[in-house]
């Protein structure tokens, strides 16, 4: 799964290098708008089925397993028409909001048609995931972030902004497709009938699943709206591009390790079990992301232009901030996991509502004094406050706090990016981050390899 993320994110930073190129920031700034405009209502519609359904159908004994795949298969098809819908009605007063005007309404129509495919591929990747199919799961995303890069190109090279749009709409499409196969090859469709009652389960869990995804991608346009309407389409391409580096590459860390882990963590036999696997998930994500933030804050100018443009400068002081805001992620992460498979899902609730709506406000304070650079310093501070909830309602749930090893392991990844960082602060030239990042990347598989030792 992390090997399939890579590629993954690789498709995707060639196709936004391609935009940069044709467009400059303003154009990064519009595909960061159009997959927000999409990412919102499929968030809100899909209503958590990505990791209901995995929740439900992994509960089941053997007997039971069909006619739970068939609920999450039979919810699935109706949510992606009503997705379908709600893209069609919102399109076009979306517009008018994000830009003030109609100029780019024909293309956040065209991005809404992939709503459709990215609900049905959450449920048809909720079943194989559940189900243990982890190794097709890889293959799919592989094969559909080369098909959708090769297809997709042609057409943001030839097609303008309607060819950005078309991209989007054609690289669901495409996963969707393949998962949709795969889906039907392990499960054929109607082998059993839905039962009402799994129905109504993935509903009730799925509504806090969805509340979770759906603050984050709201939070997430409202910035971008507030930067449109202050600072421009060009600044929003800025911002964009911190928080496209910063966010995929922890996002690559959180998906590899969470094809697994909200199975496992569903299944732990007591809350100390689900504890002790927190933490591991915890220490594990740390020495995973380590080397990659601490290349993010060493070269970020380096990876800026090699994945953007050189004109893409205004945007370095901004994902030095992301990146840390990353890297508390890494540590609430498992944590809201956690409280999440085991049943407190008005806590994940109640934070997510909290870090997303201080997401929002702070930039609000912040750019007037800071600029563009207090959109980023929102960014982090929301996160500080998110990783602090987070390990509150850990300590409420479980009666304990963090161990030992986990805080040491947090506050010694602490310093060692601390340190990356300052070692670089007065040096010139693009590339002096290589011997930080090199060294941390080897302390890092090192422990890695004594841990493997030890178990």
């Amino acid at each position: 799964m992390g090997g399939a993320q890579v590629v993954s994110l690789a498709a995707g930073f060639v196709r936004a290098k391609v935009v940069a190129m044709v467009f400059g920031a303003s154009g990064i700034g519009l595909i960061g708008v159009l997959n927000s405009f999409s990412g919102n209502i499929s968030s809100f519609v899909a209503w958590g089925l990505s990791a209901s359904g995995v929740r439900v159908i992994a509960g089941a004994s053997e007997a039971e397993r069909p006619v739970r795949v068939s609920a999450v298969r039979y919810l699935g098809r109706w949510l992606s028409w009503l997705g379908l819908a709600v893209a069609l009605i919102l399109f076009w007063p979306m517009g008018r909001v994000t830009f003030a005007s109609d100029e780019y309404t024909l293309e956040l129509a065209i991005a809404g048609l992939a709503v459709p495919c990215v609900v049905a591929s959450a449920a048809w990747s909720a079943i194989l995931q559940s189900t243990g199919q982890l190794k097709t799961l890889a293959k799919i995303q592989v094969f559909g972030a080369f098909a959708g890069l090769l297809l997709g190109l042609p057409l943001i090279y030839f097609g303008g902004t309607f060819g950005v749009a078309l991209s989007i709409l054609l690289a669901a499409a495409v996963l969707a497709a393949a998962l949709w196969q795969a889906a039907r090859r392990h499960y054929p469709a109607d082998s059993v009938p839905a039962n009402a009652a799994d129905i109504r389960q993935l509903l009730h869990l799925g509504g806090a699943l969805m509340a979770v995804g759906w603050l984050a991608q709201l939070s997430s346009y409202l910035v971008r709206l507030t930067i449109i309407r202050g600072y421009g389409l060009e600044s929003a391409g800025h911002y964009q591009a911190a928080f496209a580096i910063a966010g995929n590459l922890g996002g690559f860390v959180i998906v590899a390790m969470g094809a697994d882990f909200f199975r496992r963590i569903s299944e732990a036999r007591d809350e100390k079990e689900a504890a002790h696997l927190a933490e591991k998930q915890i220490q594990a994500g740390l020495l995973l992301g380590l080397p990659l933030l601490a290349g993010l804050l060493t070269m970020g100018r380096f990876c800026l232009h090699l994945l953007y443009a050189d004109s893409f400068d205004a945007a370095i002081p901004l994902l030095s901030w992301m990146v840390w805001g990353i890297f508390l992620r890494l540590i609430a992460w498992p944590l809201g996991y956690w409280l999440l498979a085991r049943g407190s899902t008005s806590a994940v609730v109640v934070s997510e509502a909290t870090v997303n709506a201080v997401m929002v406000v702070l930039p609000l304070i912040l750019t007037p004094d800071f600029g563009l650079l207090g959109a980023a310093l929102g960014f982090c501070g929301s996160y500080v406050i998110y990783a602090g909830l987070m390990i509150g309602f850990a300590r409420w749930r479980s009666g304990i706090w963090l161990s030992a090893p986990t805080w040491l392991s947090i506050a010694g990844a602490t310093c060692v990016l601390l340190l990356a960082q300052i070692s670089v602060a007065h040096t010139e030239g693009l590339y002096w981050g290589l011997l930080p990042t090199a060294l941390i990347a080897l302390g890092c598989v090192w422990i890695y390899r004594r841990t493997l030792r030890q178990s």
